[in-house]
C-alpha cells in the first residue's frame, strides 16, 4: 500500500512538472525576426514569426528607418523607426508580442493587433495617419530580398486598400 502512495505521489509530481514546462514554452517569445525593404515610393517593416510574417508596416515614404527585437525567456520587444520625408522619426513598439496581440504603438498611438497586422502608415502633409488591415499574411512567403519584393507586389496587387496606398504615395512625391 505505501508503495503504492509513493508511486501515486510520484505520477501526480512528474505530471505537474509536465504541466508546468508547457505553460512555459507556450509562453515563449512570439518574433524571431524582421527585416526591411523600399518598394516604390514607399518603405517596408515586417517581423516574423517563425516562416510567417506577423507584422507588417508599411510607410508612405523611403527615409531612413530601423527596426530590431529582442527577447528573453519570458518577454519580447520589437520596437523601430522610419522618417517621415519631412524628417521627424516615427517611432514603433510591439511589447510581448503574440499572434495578433500584445502591446503594439506607433508614434505613442496605441493599435489593438486583433483588428489587424498589417498597418498602413501615411505622413502626407506632415500628420500620421496609420489605416489596419486584417489581411493573411501567411501568404507572404519568400527566401531572399528579390523574392521577398516579389511577395510584397504580389500582396499589393491582391489587395486594394495596399495598392491604393501605393498609388498615393506615389503621387505625393
Amino acid at each position: 500500500m505505501r508503495k503504492r502512495i509513493i508511486l501515486g505521489s510520484v505520477a501526480i509530481v512528474g505530471c505537474l512538472a509536465l504541466v508546468a514546462i508547457v505553460i512555459f514554452l507556450w509562453d515563449q517569445p512570439y518574433i524571431n525576426g524582421g527585416g526591411g525593404l523600399s518598394l516604390g515610393q514607399t518603405s517596408i517593416q515586417y517581423l516574423q514569426s517563425g516562416n510567417e510574417i506577423s507584422l507588417v508596416i508599411w510607410a508612405d515614404n523611403t527615409g531612413a528607418s530601423e527596426s530590431g527585437s529582442e527577447s528573453s525567456l519570458t518577454s519580447g520587444r520589437a520596437s523601430g523607426f522610419f522618417s517621415s520625408p519631412d524628417g521627424r522619426r516615427i517611432a514603433w513598439e510591439w511589447n510581448n508580442p503574440k499572434p495578433k496581440g500584445g502591446d503594439f504603438q506607433i508614434d505613442g498611438t496605441p493599435y489593438d493587433l486583433a483588428n489587424g497586422t498589417l498597418l498602413l502608415v501615411s505622413t502626407k502633409g506632415g500628420k500620421v495617419r496609420v489605416t489596419q488591415l486584417d489581411v493573411d499574411l501567411s501568404k507572404v512567403q519568400f527566401k531572399s530580398v528579390r523574392e521577398a519584393e516579389e511577395a510584397f507586389r504580389g500582396l499589393a496587387k491582391n489587395e486594394p486598400g495596399v495598392a491604393k496606398f501605393i498609388a498615393d504615395a506615389s503621387q505625393q512625391k
